[in-house]
């Protein structure tokens, strides 16, 4: 997956000259995200969507290319799985990652953003479960977190748009809204 990620980069950042129109240096933007597609904590696992917030601020221009942003990310995601009562189990995942990307107008569309980019952060996972004994246990670790992705925002108005993006951390897929500060 991250090959195929890397590769799709590759291609899109080797086009013909590029240069955003809807998002700009000077932007900010805040975005709400439900990701979807997580890696596996086992058969039998029910799993809620990944929920993130995430802030974008385009810092620079890159002649005949586009703006560059930089910003954050955090967010959630649950897993649970029960066999019986006394074999639950519950995963927590909380990711916390700077993003950079680079905006450029790919399709030539009006109010579109197209983007990619990379995050670079720790994914904290916290589980619970009862031991065969019926006790309850928990264990905590921190990852590291690289993530490749893609995505575009659609603009509805000056302030408000649609995104989506494809990419590993919190889902393979997110799709969400976003809101535009200036």
């Amino acid at each position: 997956m991250k090959k195929l990620l890397l590769s799709l980069l590759v291609v899109v950042f080797s086009l013909t000259q590029l240069n955003a129109q809807s998002f700009k240096n000077g932007d900010m933007i805040g975005s709400l995200g439900v990701g979807f597609g997580w890696y596996g904590y086992g058969y039998g696992t029910t799993s809620l969507p990944a929920f993130s917030l995430s802030l974008d601020k385009g810092i620079a221009d890159i002649a005949n290319v586009g703006p560059i942003s930089i910003g954050g990310i955090i967010g959630i995601k649950h897993a649970s799985y029960s066999y019986t009562s006394s074999l639950d189990w519950t995963w927590n995942d909380i990711v916390i990652a700077a993003r950079g990307a680079l905006h450029y107008d790919l399709f030539k569309v009006p109010k579109l953003d197209t983007y990619g980019g990379v995050a670079l952060g720790v994914r904290i996972e916290s589980e619970s479960y009862y031991t065969y004994l019926n006790e309850k246990a928990s264990s905590h670790q921190t990852f590291g977190l690289f993530a490749l992705y893609v995505g575009g925002r659609y603009y509805f108005s000056d302030k408000f748009a649609a995104f989506g993006e494809l990419g590993y951390g919190l889902g393979y897929l997110t799709l969400g809204v976003t809101y535009k500060f200036n």
